[in-house]
This record gives structure tokens, sequence and C-alpha cells, in this order.
């Protein structure tokens, strides 16, 4: 399968290397950056032959050679790009957040079987170990914190969190919101009746986490790609005082997993298998509505 790309950025080395490692042919690249100094290094690399820099160009010849295309350039170019993709029938792979309005998604939601969006942190092996977790345990509820730096970069970063509640729990309902110039809180209900809680606090420095309480143990992703499982209490003594602290029984992290970017192998081992229209796991272009809708909900 040829897969052609348009974008330029340090992501692209991650795409190429997990689309390589999934028997992808790499046939051409595109930026609309003239005096792009990355298309230059990133065709030596991977020894890529077609070189474009004009979008329609690119895109009709990618038709022409019965090629798949990665979109992940700048947002505010999506729009045109995509649009000349569904209109010759073309199969996407286009990357987070796809737009940041949902308005915009509208023209695109009868194509869901043409655009594979790529919210790779669903493929964390951590995020199927907890989906274990959650079909087999009573879940309390869920505590998440959200540093950013601003509303603006909920649409951006935020977003990444939401699409992995929506792996876990399905569409999620907002019940309450609590917003101040530092903060932003908010509680989500899910379909089977658990709470979220989700904490964004702008200009902290700290990790994004994730805390799931269950009756007889608690899991923590913290950063996202480091899982901790606490099972129980432990009683120690100093100084003749009992004090007592959780005992680990797990610890998982993501970059033992693969030598890739975490999540992109497995991200492109389904989206090859969308490809070939066999059941697979991936976030859809109406999905991808659905994630945004809840990040404008928290951010207005």
């Amino acid at each position: 399968m040829k897969l052609s790309i348009f974008g330029t950025s340090e992501i692209i080395n991650h795409h190429i290397k997990a689309a390589k490692k999934n028997s992808f042919e790499i046939f051409s690249i595109c930026t609309s950056n003239k005096n792009s100094k990355n298309i230059k290094k990133l065709s030596l690399k991977y020894k890529i032959k077609n070189i474009y820099y004009n979008w329609k160009d690119f895109v009709k010849n990618s038709h022409k050679n019965n090629c798949n295309i990665l979109i992940a350039g700048r947002i505010k170019d999506n729009k045109k790009i995509l649009k000349m993709c569904v209109r010759n029938n073309l199969k996407v792979i286009i990357e987070k957040p796809v737009f940041t309005s949902t308005k915009e998604f509208n023209e695109f939601l009868n194509f869901r079987k043409n655009i594979f969006v790529a919210y790779n942190r669903i493929y964390y092996h951590n995020i199927a170990s907890l989906k274990k977790n959650l079909s087999k345990e009573s879940l309390n509820n869920v505590y998440i914190k959200c540093p950013e730096i601003n509303k603006k970069s909920i649409e951006l970063n935020t977003c990444h969190i939401i699409s992995i509640i929506y792996e876990l729990f399905g569409k999620i309902k907002l019940t309450n919101k609590i917003i101040n110039k530092k903060s932003i809180f908010c509680i989500f209900e899910t379909k089977q009746k658990n709470s979220i809680y989700l904490n964004i606090n702008f200009g902290v420095s700290d990790n994004f986490s994730f805390e799931f309480n269950f009756e007889k143990k608690r899991i923590k992703l913290e950063p996202i790609e480091k899982l901790i499982v606490y099972n129980k209490l432990i009683k120690k003594k100093y100084k003749k005082i009992n004090f007592y602290t959780p005992n680990i029984s797990k610890i998982s992290s993501e970059f033992k997993q693969t030598k890739l970017k975490p999540g992109f192998e497995l991200q492109y081992f389904n989206f090859k298998k969308f490809l070939k229209n066999k059941k697979s796991n991936f976030i859809n272009i109406n999905d991808a509505k659905e994630i945004i809708s809840l990040c404008n909900k928290i951010s207005s």
C-alpha cells in the first residue's frame, strides 16, 4: 500500500517509521512552504522521490497512483485538502484534532468510511489494560489533571485526554462546570453513571494524569505513558509512629512496549485494516466531532 504525506513537521518522522513498520510504501511528500528545509531532509532520509509544493497537484497525483493520504500539516490547511481527498474517494489518515470548531466537521460527516483520525494515545497498551479492568471491576470515579497554557490550548491538548475517555467510556455528558481565571473544573457522567472529574489549571507545572478509583484498587496514569497500580495500604513504623503507604503491585511504561512513538505502530496497524475494510479500532470523523464538541463546552 502507498502513502502520500502532506506536512513536514517533526511528527512526520514518527508517522513514516510506523507506516513503514506496517509495510506502507512512502510514495510522495508535500508542503505548502516553498522555503521548507524539512521536506528536503525527509525526502533524503526516507528516499522519497516525489516532492510537491502545490497541494492540488499532490492530491491529483496521489489519486492517479492509488495512494492513501496522511494529512499532518497546519490545521488551517486541513479543510481544503480533506475536501479534495474525499471528492476523489481517497482514504485519509489525518492528525487530530482535525478542526477546533464543531461546525467545520459537518460537511465531512458522510465520509466516515474515508477518514481515519490519528488519536495515537487510544492505542496505548495501558489504555487497553484499563479497558479490561473497567469491564471486570466496579469503578467508583475518575479524577483527571490537565495543566494547560490557556483556554485556546484545550482544543489542541485536552482533546488527547478526551479521546482516551471516549475510548474507555464512549459518549459522556457534562453535568457541571466551575470556571475562573486560573482554572476550569468539570464533572462528567458516563453511560454507566460513573463520575469523571476533570481539573484544568492554567500555567501549572505538572503532568497530565488520570486516577481511576476502583473498589479494591487504584490505577494511575502519571504521566499518561506510565501506569501504576495500587492494591492495598502497607503499615510502616517510623520513630514509633505508625503510618500507611500505598502498595504498588504493577508499573508499566509505554516506552518499554515499543521502539517507536507510543501508540503509532498499533495506530498504523489499525489504519491498514481500515483500508482493507476490515474491523478496526479508530476515531472516525463523527467521533472526532464529538471530542471537539466536549472541548468547546469546556473552554466556552
